[in-house]
């Protein structure tokens, strides 16, 4: 799709073409409550793919054996309807890789992303020499990534190893773990070149054929955070902060943000910016220092920034030591002497650009590295902007007359 204009900025902005499209924040996959007993790439979870092979079906775990079949499995466990997906490795099933695609649609580079999961094991099979092992990797690309494609880096510290071990070799399986064997991994990749825009990161999963040693492995609770400040991979929070919003509210922005633990905490501090790498400080309130509880914090941004804007929360020690949130967007629309940019119903690459001013005005479109790539003139209060022959990416649109000056953004992709 081209010519999507940028009016809000959620944390999953939209799936489409193959791929989970991130605007900014956190991707967040629970796999949900529903039998999975097919699957189809992109499809049973948009985003995801497995590699070809066996489909093994849907698994109930419970303290008895479950299946010794090889493949990719969904999982629930007593019959409490929490899906997981994962796989055993074994027979001719002997490499499953399963993992999710995401397209940077941000307008800016990604410096991180922090990957949480839990990971279950949920069987015990015959004990061998080996380690029962999930490897996660990712792959950076400028085109839709194979699930099957070559790793641009492997992650040792979000490896899912074997919770539970045997001292029974070469017997057949044995037991089954009703979702009571697991392992809550957690760390930052840092690329070592940023993420363009448009460009393709595959998260991804592979469960080898460990001889003698296949297990029931699964995931679940799926958090992805990632960083456009080039803050790469920052202290997380010594607090355990549960939300952090920012809401239109009449001509003001409401903040709101909670925490369910602090640690030492002793202020906060609301920064604001039209980009995430120009962030300045404008609000700030004390913390609770060291406290358990759910605790919830409010503030007003009474003169917030027209059009689209971000807000970060910055959280400051008593030792002085400061650590950031994850950023979040608002767009609280365009006022009456702001420009309003909308989209064309006869074509998804033509805007109307609406002033409120009498008289001509320039029109100048800047692409993200400050160079002008379009400039026009208008006689009237209102112009048709087509940008059907420009690359895709993120624009900048500025409108003169006089020393008076409005500016926008777009996005034009495919």
């Amino acid at each position: 799709m081209r010519g999507l204009v940028l009016i809000t900025l959620l944390a999953l902005a939209s799936i489409a073409g193959g791929q989970v499209s991130i605007t900014t924040g956190s991707y967040l996959q629970d796999f949900g409550t529903t039998d999975i007993t097919s699957w189809t790439n992109n499809v049973t979870y948009p985003g995801w793919y497995r590699s070809s092979g066996t489909f093994a079906g849907h698994q109930n775990i419970t303290a008895t054996a479950p299946s010794n079949t090889g493949g990719f499995y969904t999982y629930e466990c007593n019959g409490n309807n929490d899906q997981k997906i994962g796989s055993r490795a074994s027979g001719s099933a002997s490499l499953i890789r399963y993992g999710v695609v995401f397209r940077n649609q941000t307008g800016y580079p990604i410096y991180s992303m922090r990957v949480g999961y839990r990971g279950y094991q949920l069987s015990l099979a015959e004990n061998g020499s080996t380690v029962n092992t999930i490897t996660v990797d990712y792959v950076v690309s400028a085109t839709l990534p194979a699930i099957t494609a070559g790793s641009t880096a492997s992650v040792p510290a979000l490896d899912f190893v074997q919770v539970m071990n045997s001292t029974i070799a070469g017997s057949n399986q044995i037991t089954g773990y009703p979702c009571n064997q697991y392992r809550d991994i957690s760390s930052c990749v840092a690329f070592a070149t940023a993420v363009p825009n448009n460009q393709y990161i595959l998260l991804r999963w592979t469960d080898i054929d460990d001889s003698w040693n296949d297990h029931h492995m699964a995931i679940d609770d799926l958090q992805v955070d990632f960083d456009l400040t080039g803050t790469a991979c920052s202290t997380l929070l010594p607090i355990e902060l549960l939300s952090f919003t920012a809401t239109p509210e009449g001509a003001a922005v409401r903040l709101n943000w909670s925490t369910a633990s602090e640690r030492d905490n002793e202020a906060f501090v609301i920064h604001r910016g039209r980009a995430p790498t120009d962030m300045r400080p404008i609000l700030e309130q004390a913390g609770a220092g060291t406290h358990q509880g759910l605790l919830q914090y409010t503030d007003l941004d009474n003169a917030p920034l027209s059009g689209l804007s971000y807000y970060l929360l910055q959280q400051i020690d008593a030792d002085g030591s400061t650590t950031w949130s994850n950023l979040v967007a608002v767009d609280i629309g365009a006022r009456t002497n702001g420009l309003l940019i909308t989209p064309r119903s006869i074509g998804p690459d033509h805007f109307v650009l609406t002033t409120g001013w009498d008289g001509p005005f320039d029109v100048h479109v800047y692409d993200q590295v400050g160079r002008r790539v379009l400039e026009t003139i208008t006689s009237g209060t209102g112009r048709e902007l087509d940008l059907s022959r420009v690359p895709e990416g993120v624009y900048l649109i500025v409108v003169r007359n006089g020393d008076r000056m409005l500016s926008g953004r777009v996005i034009v992709g495919h």
